[in-house]
Parts: C-alpha cells; structure tokens; sequence
C-alpha cells in the first residue's frame, strides 16, 4: 500500500467530533494548570494522554506512525496524539500557532483519510487550540487535470510527478513531492546544490536549488492563490542565477501545472 496507517478512522460528523473534542479539551486545560508553560512538548502529550486513558477515552494512540511508499522512496510521520481511534490532535508549546502548524496537521489527516483534528497549543498563558478539517475523501484526491502546454522539462521529472499522484494523491505538503522527485532523481546529495547568485556584476552568495540537469532547476510548490506573484519571484530568481532554465509544478487542487522558465 502507498499509504500505511494503523487505523481506519470512521467518518465522523462535526457534532459528534464536537462532543469527542469536549472531553478532550477539558483534560488538556487540566493540563495546562498543572504543568504551567515552560515544558517539552512530549511531556504535554504523556500528561494529557495519561489523563485520557483514565477515562472512557482509554483507546488513544501516541505517536501513531503513518508510512508514505512509493517505489523505493519511504517516508515516515508521526502523529502526535490519535483520541479514541476517531480524530487527531497535534499538540504543540509554542508562543502561537502558525499556518505550518496547521499545513502539518492537514497533512495528517490527508493521510490518514481521517476527517476531523485539531491542534492544542499548550506554550501560552491559556491553551489555544484550532480546528483543523480534512475537505476531500481519499477517493477524490486521485482526480487531477494536467496542464503541460508550457512545459519544456524532461519527461521523467514530469512522469515520476504523475505517477507520485497516481499512487498517493493531492493536497499533501509541497515538501513531500519535492522530496519524491529528489529521490527519483538520485537522492538528496545530488540534487541540492549550491549555486552563485549576482547583481549588476556584484556576487550576493549562493542559493540551494534542486537541479534536475547540470543547468536547470526544479520546484513543486501547493499553491492556491497569488500564482502570478511566485512566477514572477521565480523569474527573478532565475536571472540572479547561471542557471537556464527552472520547471516550476504547481498542485492547485485538482489542477497540475506544468511550466518551464526559461532566462
């Protein structure tokens, strides 16, 4: 299976996750007052998974591992906390929580083809919390539309992409595609490299880029929105470097698109 995940997780509806995320939420403030804001995050989730296992909640799972495959390529993650084997929490102590903390937890979800989570924040001076809720079925996200008319890339970055989705879908972090291709490629070491950058004659440094050949580059980015704005960033980008050209995947949804950019 592309996808491994211990549990299958029934699709719960918002009100009975609500009445779940009440329980737990009542335990994690208990949390709070008596550890205050200064520990680790994991002495968060021993206490708080403690707690539930004194309770009818007695089946939660800690660190519940999920394997992504896909040829020879494998990735773990670890889910922080898994509550009655119905919904996933991430539990964090930091000063707030960020959007990376929630791209994390929809990335759980997505995988685990669990509709309902949630993140608790315990480094504050009250918990916060978010919900976070998985929008597509497993099933669906294996529906995409490719756009390749401006693509002038090597047809093995293209089909090592497609055939990533085909197996394990879309809408996961742009970060896990972009590691898919760098394995295909010949793994980490020979596809990061540092290159010059200079302006106007002057050397600013070098940036890291994933080459896909000696002089072109590659990124797969997840963007939704302000897709004339990353064009433009990567245009840029390019004409600081020596490279010739940078082939730019975006996964929009159910939308692919391809495009080559050239200097």
């Amino acid at each position: 299976m592309p996808i491994e995940c211990p549990l299958q997780f029934p699709h719960l509806d918002r009100e009975t996750f609500r009445r779940l995320d009440y329980q737990v939420m009542k335990l994690a403030f208990e949390t709070h007052a008596d550890l205050g804001i200064s520990c680790d995050e994991k002495i968060y989730h021993n206490d708080l998974a403690a707690r539930l296992n004194e309770t009818d909640l007695n089946s939660s799972l800690v660190e519940m591992p999920i394997r992504v495959r896909h040829g020879s390529f494998m990735k773990e993650y670890r889910v922080d906390l898994v509550v009655a084997n119905q919904a996933i929490y991430e539990l964090k102590a930091a000063r707030e929580i960020t959007t990376s903390h929630e791209t994390q937890a929809m990335n759980y979800l997505l995988l685990a083809d669990c509709r309902h989570g949630k993140i608790v924040n315990f480094g504050g001076t009250s918990v916060e919390s978010r919900f976070v809720n998985n929008p597509v079925t497993r099933e669906e996200r294996h529906r995409f539309e490719k756009r390749i008319a401006s693509w002038h890339g090597p047809d093995t970055l293209l089909n090592a992409l497609i055939g990533f989705v085909q197996d394990v879908g879309l809408f996961l972090e742009a970060t896990l595609y972009n590691q898919v291709l760098a394995h295909h490629l010949g793994g980490p070491d020979r596809v990061l490299e540092q290159r010059p950058l200079e302006l106007q004659g002057r050397h600013l440094g070098n940036h890291c880029f994933q080459m896909c050949s000696p002089d072109e580059a590659f990124r797969v980015t997840t963007l939704t929105h302000r897709l004339r704005s990353q064009r433009t960033s990567f245009e840029k980008l390019l004409s600081l470097s020596d490279l010739k050209a940078m082939h730019w995947i975006n996964l929009n949804h159910h939308q692919i698109d391809f495009v080559t950019l050239r200097r």
